[in-house]
């Protein structure tokens, strides 16, 4: 018994290692974004990527300090307060990883990605950069890349990649998604991630998973009364406030 004890032990310890993703990047890029998460929910936010032209990791500000442990408390701890975009990105091999913390849920899917972007002699200069137009329609939403052939790296914003060249602005058609290019710098550090703590599911179960866990009573079990009719209305509030999803179509 107490060797097949063992035995399991060692898979469990050999599945959770065996996740662990490393990211030998060449690059560095920080976008500014704005993004409408729902109805009078217009927020800013940072998004910082490291990658090569092959694999890469993505995640707003503060997941960003988070997952790389380069988060210094100074004041308030944020470290526990989530991006308004919660999701982080990993690319590797082909594959990427979409992961989050929802709740105490630790979540993730993994999705192949193929992009039909056509590709225009448009050009534009954003922030010094000479940019080509490009565009896709993925997820609900037709895009509006600008991407740089000076930078030859086959990155972009999320699950925005496979152009000739970086992208340095990214937008959909009605505006609700934008992001920007502020700072790219030279990167070589190696980005090191374990995924082994998250749950991976196929996407349609993370989706009702993850929307469980932020809009309805499944993290609140015990409430009742007052208390919980409160918390019902808050909930339908934050529905509103966030029924603007990137994604408004995850399986086109």
């Amino acid at each position: 018994m107490k060797k097949i004890f063992s035995v399991l032990m060692l898979l469990t310890v050999i599945s959770v290692f065996s996740q662990k993703v490393t990211i030998e990047p060449t690059i560095k890029v920080t976008y500014d974004s704005k993004l409408q998460l729902g109805e009078k929910n217009k927020q800013s936010q940072k998004f910082v990527l490291v990658g090569n032209s092959k694999d890469y990791y993505f995640a707003a500000g503060q997941n960003y300090l988070n997952d790389t442990k380069q988060y210094i408390p100074s004041g308030i701890d944020t470290q526990a307060i989530s991006d308004y975009f919660e999701e982080r990105l990993i690319r590797k091999d082909g594959v990427t990883n979409i992961y989050v913390t929802a709740v105490e849920a630790k979540l993730r899917y993994q999705e192949k990605i193929d992009l039909k972007w056509v590709l225009y002699s448009e050009t534009k200069m954003i922030n010094g950069i000479k940019c080509q137009m490009a565009a896709t329609n993925k997820y609900g939403r037709r895009w509006i890349a600008y991407f740089s052939r000076d930078y030859p790296q086959s990155l972009g914003p999320y699950k925005f990649t496979e152009l000739p060249g970086l992208i340095v602005e990214l937008y959909d058609t009605r505006d609700d998604y934008h992001f920007t290019v502020s700072k790219i710098e030279k990167h070589t550090k190696t980005f090191a991630f374990n995924l082994g703590e998250y749950k991976n599911l196929p996407k349609d179960k993370y989706l009702k998973a993850k929307y469980n866990m932020d809009f309805t009573m499944a993290a609140f079990d015990g409430i009742e009364g007052e208390d919980k009719r409160n918390l019902e209305k808050a909930l339908e509030k934050l529905k509103i406030m966030h029924n603007n999803p990137l994604e408004l179509k995850p399986f086109e």
